[in-house]
């Protein structure tokens, strides 16, 4: 009998819960899979683009410069604005300068915040050190102090709302105040705030604390048409009103941020890394993406000394969410759970230790020529002529360590090495617990280059609970029909993983088994 295996990639991996329960489409394992589509694809790769970047980059964002596309980064000392001119990047150093020499700031890892208001970018380090910094986007003048922000005044994170820059976490001089949002007068279109000045009756600028509960601020972000300010275990609403009060603020969940950066917006939502749980809220309801699935599993595999360090990005061109967090005994996020925001899937990827990411408008000439396309005939993804980019699409620029910047999703290789890729399911019953199978083979629908290969395994095991007995065979992509076996045990396993085909896709596959008795 064939027991066929449809919508292998509707479920994606379940980690939180016992394998000898889960639907048989379900994973209980993966790596550096896509579920997308109901269908299972191994992950395209990244490549490395715009050249060296002068300083190791710990924080990134996009902006648009009169058409032309810049990428703003941050070390921890040094800032940059690095764009394509005449088809070679170009970093330039806008640092604040006095006298022409470089103040460096003393930022730490995911301290950086940034935002734009009114085309203008505004950056700050986050600390009780240096003040927030804006920049006029013209390459030959540098980065400054935000104008008419207070004196010896800082702030954990600075966003941006409607016309209004709102400082979260104020520290004024050497007194804190944690709980503390501050925001300016609104901004005129193209310019800055001209107040901060909250004693100042003609203007809007104000500040307020959120002191209910004794946890502190951590960031905050726009969504839709309000703001979201994250504590670490409560998150507050603020809304504009107008008026004596400008805002309202009102509390929605005892759930807040993990870290700066640990935020996103998409589909009219924010999806956030808390101290144990990922949520997403609309700014009234939230819920756990990761519960019955991942979310006990990846914080008992997350650094704890290092969790300060996770951020959170998307990728929108495949519609996903990145929760990139360090390994256990890794300083460095090298690894992500992936949620699938339209199909509700979750899965994992490694990730080249990466001290940030964002998405944003990539120069489309930058593979376009035969010495940028570093993929070979066989692993090639591109049309003759054409780049590894989607223009006019957004992608992800993720900071390297080494420093190199790369793009996601930019190559069928991992800049230059072979993706390693697997999926395991353990734990199979056919909904008899008690008697033997025999499965006689396994019939997968694989698709990829022709004359790459898969490695298929078929497994046993006495109890769910136990690690499987594996019987490996190849499934050459264009050849192979029907991968056979002789394999016998109460709870049977299925593996795919990397042989050397650079891409595939499982549609779906049939298991050929038979009951036997009960011993």
């Amino acid at each position: 009998m064939i027991i066929p295996v449809k919508d292998v990639g509707k479920i994606g991996v379940i980690k939180d819960l016992s394998s000898s329960e889960l639907p048989i489409n379900a994973w209980t394992d993966a790596s550096n899979i896509r579920f997308l589509d109901g269908l299972v694809h191994q992950v395209y790769g990244y490549s490395a683009v715009y050249g060296t970047p002068s300083v190791t980059p710990y924080h990134v964002f996009p902006l648009d410069i009169a058409g032309a596309k810049y990428w703003i980064y941050c070390s921890l000392a040094k800032i940059y604005a690095l764009t394509i001119t005449a088809g070679a990047a170009v970093n330039t150093n806008i640092t604040r300068q006095t006298a022409g020499v470089d103040v460096d700031y003393a930022a730490t890892q995911n301290s950086w915040t940034s935002t734009v208001i009114g085309g203008i970018p505004i950056i700050n380090a986050g600390n009780t050190t240096d003040v927030p910094q804006y920049w006029d986007t013209n390459t030959a003048n540098n980065c400054a102090a935000l104008t008419n922000f207070p004196a010896s005044t800082y702030c954990k994170a600075m966003r941006s709302y409607k016309g209004y820059l709102i400082a979260l976490g104020v520290t004024k001089g050497s007194t804190s105040y944690p709980y503390m949002v501050k925001w300016s007068n609104p901004a005129e279109p193209g310019a800055l705030p001209t107040s901060w000045d909250a004693t100042d009756p003609s203007n809007d600028a104000g500040e307020s604390d959120l002191a209910e509960g004794d946890d502190i601020i951590v960031d905050g972000g726009q969504l839709r048409d309000t703001f979201i300010i994250y504590k670490e275990n409560s998150a507050f609403r603020m809304d504009f009103t107008g008026g004596q009060w400008i805002f309202n603020f009102n509390k929605i969940g005892d759930f807040g941020a993990m870290a700066r950066n640990c935020w996103v917006e998409v589909d009219g939502m924010h999806v956030v890394l808390t101290k144990n749980d990922i949520i997403a809220t609309d700014g009234v309801n939230f819920n756990s993406i990761l519960d019955k699935q991942a979310r006990r599993w990846l914080f008992l595999n997350m650094d704890n000394d290092n969790r300060g360090n996770c951020f959170v990005f998307k990728n929108p061109y495949f519609n996903e969410v990145y929760i990139a967090y360090p390994n256990v005994g890794s300083t460095i996020p090298d690894r992500a759970v992936v949620w699938n925001y339209k199909d509700k899937t979750v899965g994992f990827r490694t990730l080249p230790n990466i001290y940030c990411a964002n998405y944003g408008q990539v120069d489309n000439t930058l593979a376009n020529s035969w010495q940028a396309d570093g993929d070979s005939w066989e692993s090639d993804l591109t049309l003759w002529g054409s780049g590894d980019y989607v223009p006019g699409n957004s992608r992800v620029i993720m900071g390297n360590s080494t420093p190199l910047f790369y793009m996601l999703d930019g190559s069928a290789t991992e800049n230059g090495t072979n993706v390693s890729s697997y999926l395991e399911r353990i734990g199979i019953s056919f909904d008899d617990h008690d008697s033997i199978k025999l499965v006689k083979g396994i019939r997968p629908r694989i698709t990829g280059t022709p004359g790459g290969t898969v490695i298929a395994k078929v497994g046993y095991a006495d109890t769910p609970y136990d690690t499987p007995t594996y019987t490996s065979m190849t499934y050459t992509i264009g050849t192979t029909l029907k991968c056979d076996c002789m394999v016998s045990g109460r709870y049977i396993a299925v593996y795919f993983g990397s042989g050397t085909a650079t891409q595939w896709r499982l549609d779906s596959y049939g298991i050929e088994v038979e009951q036997a008795g009960m011993y």
